[in-house]
């Protein structure tokens, strides 16, 4: 008789959605993960859950990001005015990694990588899965109208939140059994009564967030959804209480997330 097939234990993915600079609870559910000993297969990152998505595939500790991103203002990013006045330099955002990790290639991170883009010329997404990992994160999360856009052969690169900003179903094509999502950002959505230009494009993106994200709500098994709605995607006010939501949101759902790995 042929002996039963082994159990196979499914590849469980980590995505980690966009927010701007909510993504301080990224770095809470990473800090959470490491403690209940939860170790991906792989991450998949759009905006800054490419950023942070990628010093956790360097093997970056919780708390070396935490240290890190403390020190870090917004204007060490993004230095002009607002919205459609001043576009800034994307890739102070990749410096960030390049400060922390080197200016290491995709292919050469502890674990698989991927961040999502988005090129404006063919309007459709674009995946880095290789090459230089600032320029990545730099085009990943290139927000329109705050960055100008990154320029890449025959591509216009900006913030992969505009197609995808929560990319599960990509970490389902790429081979995920199951995915684990990170939602800082679940309160997306939001209109606005008011006239002015700077509220009516902040509830123009807010909808557009919404909807890009729905597809990845409905492909995801577990999500993390801590209650970000009174910080703002562009202040950094408030990332200690960002982090430890992150935190508890992510330990409350530590059993199903173990749970995810059992053989089938």
């Amino acid at each position: 008789m042929e002996e039963p097939a082994k159990p196979v234990r499914p590849r469980v993915a980590l995505v980690l959605g966009g927010g701007g600079a909510r993504g301080y609870a990224h770095i809470g559910a990473i800090k959470a993960f490491e403690e209940e000993g939860v170790n991906f297969d792989f991450c998949v990152g759009t905006s800054v859950g490419s950023l942070i998505g990628a010093l956790y595939a360097a093997n970056v500790s919780a708390n070396r990001m935490i240290a890190h991103s403390s020190a870090l203002e917004l204007k060490d990013i993004h230095s002009g005015g607002l919205l459609l006045f001043k576009q800034g330099d994307p890739f102070k955002i990749g410096k960030i990694v390049t400060d922390m990790i080197g200016d290491v290639m995709i292919e050469d991170l502890k674990k698989p990588f991927y961040a999502v883009a988005v090129d404006l010329i063919e309007a459709r997404q674009v995946l880095f899965d290789k090459g230089s990992v600032a320029l990545a994160v730099s085009a990943s999360a290139c927000v329109p109208g705050v960055f100008r856009p990154i320029i890449y052969g025959s591509q216009h690169l900006v913030d992969g939140g505009l197609l995808n900003n929560i990319p599960a179903e990509t970490a389902r094509m790429l081979g995920a059994d199951k995915v684990v999502t990170v939602d800082i950002n679940p309160t997306r959505g939001g209109g606005t009564d008011k006239l002015g230009i700077i509220d009516v494009v902040k509830a123009m993106v807010s909808i557009m967030g919404a909807n890009s994200s729905q597809n990845g709500l409905r492909f995801s098994d577990v999500i993390i959804a801590p209650n970000m709605g009174k910080f703002s995607a562009s202040k950094k006010e408030g990332f200690e209480e960002m982090i430890e939501l992150g935190y508890v949101a992510a330990k409350e759902q530590a059993g199903s997330i173990k749970r995810l790995f059992e053989p089938s």
